[in-house]
């Protein structure tokens, strides 16, 4: 019997992702999915590359995510419009289920959830538990998690992430879709994530790809397409087929979305936890990651060009 179901999830891609895919799983199986979001550009962009055009709640942001007391209180009544909202279109779309996939965008329809009895699923992309998660917990949601463990959560069921099935091509294929031009046997280094290409470790980065002429990089990290030597910067992609089709290892930040694509793939990876994430959680997922994946290593972004070559070339050879 087919079901009405909503789907809550904003703020970035590493949310948003595996909300399409299992959003797009349950149609499949003939239920009808609707999406909420919130109001930051990126996040209707994402959605609308995937063919959906979510319900846009006015929310861009925590109301803890937030120093400057302005936005504090125009956020806490973003917060108040939001709940009011949901609750409006849960009464009109009457769903059979809820699932959060958490950040801030999951607090109003986890309240209207449970202030109406509706089942309500959370699923933590982390292996250590956000606020709304904890709080969801704490209110007898159902947690399930993207890893076997959840650091702040004590009852919760292990399923893995939702991830985009591969769609494998061939090198050449790929690199045209991309726009680089490779020498011709060379293997391929692919580093994905904006924050990568900035700051004082885009300097590691580059100088690693001069350490390591006998690969090319490319770096989904750039705002306009241009080369340097060895290494060629794109735009960041929502198609991702065409770049991981065309990478023999990647290098990335420690989102658990990231992560487990992966491991969907195969991908011999070294990966750099951002030290600024709340509450370290890249940290916590890099190390079950290299538990769960054997060609996977971690690199810290402290440490010196010449480590993170080695460590390319080795994850390459095994």
């Amino acid at each position: 019997m087919s079901k009405k179901i909503l789907i809550a999830s904003g703020g970035t891609g590493g949310h948003i992702f595996p909300a399409i895919v299992f959003g797009k799983g349950l149609q499949d199986k003939g239920n009808t999915v609707s999406w909420l979001c919130g109001s930051r550009e990126l996040e209707g962009v994402i959605y609308r590359s995937a063919g959906i055009e979510p319900v846009v709640l006015p929310l861009s942001g925590s109301p803890m995510g937030t120093r400057s007391v302005t936005k504090i209180l125009t956020r806490i009544s973003d917060v108040f419009k939001s709940i009011s909202m949901t609750a409006k279109y849960i009464k009109e779309f009457k769903p059979d289920e809820i699932y959060l996939f958490g950040g801030y965008i999951s607090f109003a329809p986890l309240i209207v959830a449970k202030v109406k009895g509706i089942p309500v699923t959370l699923h933590e992309q982390n292996a250590v538990a956000g606020r709304v998660t904890r709080m969801a917990s704490k209110m007898r949601a159902k947690i399930i998690t993207g890893w076997p463990v959840c650091e702040g959560i004590k009852d919760f069921e292990y399923t893995g992430t939702p991830v985009r099935d591969p769609v494998r091509m061939t090198r050449d294929e790929a690199l045209r879709t991309l726009g680089v031009e490779v020498r011709e046997g060379t293997k391929v280094v692919g580093v994905a994530g904006g924050s990568l290409g900035s700051g004082p470790l885009s300097e590691i980065l580059r100088e690693t790809a001069k350490l390591c002429p006998e690969f090319e990089f490319v770096f989904l990290s750039s705002k306009d397409k241009h080369d340097e030597g060895n290494a060629h910067f794109l735009p960041p992609q929502w198609d991702m087929n065409p770049f991981y089709s065309a990478c023999d290892v990647l290098v990335c930040r420690s989102g658990g979305s990231t992560l487990s694509e992966a491991m969907k793939w195969g991908m011999p990876t070294v990966t750099i936890p951002w030290p600024r994430a709340m509450d370290n959680h890249q940290a916590k997922n890099a190390a079950e990651f290299v538990k769960l994946f054997e060609d996977g290593r971690i690199f810290d972004e402290n440490d010196s060009p010449e480590r993170l070559a080695e460590m390319i070339r080795s994850i390459n050879e095994e």
